[in-house]
């Protein structure tokens, strides 16, 4: 897939069945605005990325083409807490000091850095439950 904001726009859109006058409504922008956007002729404002990347529920880094995955982070972080109440299991992780050591600046890592983070877990978690079961 094209990496540009215009083509990660256009692609949302359509993926929504919104055509461009549909869209540029919704953000309160001329729909010629909105074609400008798509051929990459102009850059949305930042303000603008943001309304964009919440209307389809994706993170500014797929927007911006920072990343592949369109999953914002909150999204994945929700997903470590919705099947169990962590909050023992986390209090004894943030309690070993070794494994806290490797979270120094969690808050800065991006999107993508988090989500593999999450599927090293979760790969962790499958092969525990594969050899438990042996």
């Amino acid at each position: 897939m094209d990496k540009t904001i215009g083509s990660k726009i256009k692609f949302l859109r359509a993926r929504a069945g919104l055509n461009q006058k549909e869209l540029a409504e919704k953000l309160n922008i001329a729909k010629s605005t909105m074609s400008q956007y798509e051929s990459n002729q102009r850059v949305p404002s930042d303000d603008l990325k943001v309304e964009i990347a919440k209307i389809f529920n994706v993170s500014t880094d797929y927007l911006l083409g920072v990343t592949d995955d369109p999953i914002p982070v909150r999204d994945v972080n929700q997903d470590l807490y919705d099947e169990h109440n962590y909050t023992d299991e986390l209090e004894a992780f943030l309690n070993d000091s070794e494994m806290a050591s490797h979270f120094h600046n969690y808050d800065q890592w991006s999107d993508e850095e988090k989500r593999n983070l999450l599927n090293i877990l979760k790969g962790q978690e499958a092969l525990r439950e594969k050899n438990q079961k042996k």
